[in-house]
């Protein structure tokens, strides 16, 4: 196959490795601390137990001169450890709008941070059947990775804390990279609503 009908990878931008640069510093500056009397609100807003989220979210695929459209369907199951961390397992399906690409099943272990009330941050690893090289290779190329993401979940229904678990809306951004097998490095976008329980 020559060079032509097989791309270079596309690079992160360096603008994107600082924004990751400076989430991690902000992870390690706002993780939780045991809450203080005064800090109630945090452990009060999240409860131990058992997690749950479903989402159906659009996405992009950057290729090297262009983008591919594409929507991921999740699924992730879990329980909270603490107030703060949720470990869990998310499923998660690719459907790439291009000719002949074949669709992408993941699945990742996960761990997810709530910083401070709704917000969180969260990073995964796994590995996922399909990242499309380029439009015209619809070959399936399998990789391997993870991805990370934040956001914000908005508590929907009883107000009152006091009765236990509920359901939040979280509008959440994620980026999943993957390394396929010639070590050649894809990435997706992934940007909207999901739907947490617990």
């Amino acid at each position: 196959m020559t060079a032509l009908a097989y791309p270079r990878p596309v690079r992160l931008p360096t603008t994107a490795k600082l924004a990751l640069l400076a989430l991690l510093a902000a992870l390690a500056v706002i993780a939780p601390r045991p809450a203080r009397a005064s800090e109630g609100e945090v452990a009060t807003d999240f409860k131990r137990g058992p997690f749950a989220e479903f989402a159906w979210r659009p996405a992009v695929v950057p290729l090297r001169n262009d983008v591919m459209p594409a929507a991921r369907t999740h699924m992730m199951f879990g329980a909270r450890i603490s107030p703060a961390v949720t470990l869990g397992t998310m499923g998660h399906l690719t459907i790439y709008f291009d000719k002949d690409q074949k669709v992408g099943a993941g699945l990742d272990a996960m761990i997810q941070v709530n910083v401070s009330r709704g917000f969180y941050l969260r990073a995964g690893a796994g590995a996922i059947s399909h990242v499309p090289i380029a439009r015209e290779i619809t070959t399936r190329t399998p990789g391997y990775g993870g991805q990370i993401g934040l956001g914000y979940a908005f508590k929907l229904g009883d107000k009152d804390k006091g009765k236990g678990k509920g359901i939040a809306l979280a509008l959440g951004a994620d980026y999943d990279l993957r390394i396929l097998a010639d070590k050649r490095r894809r990435g997706i976008f992934v940007l909207g609503l999901s739907f947490m329980f617990g």
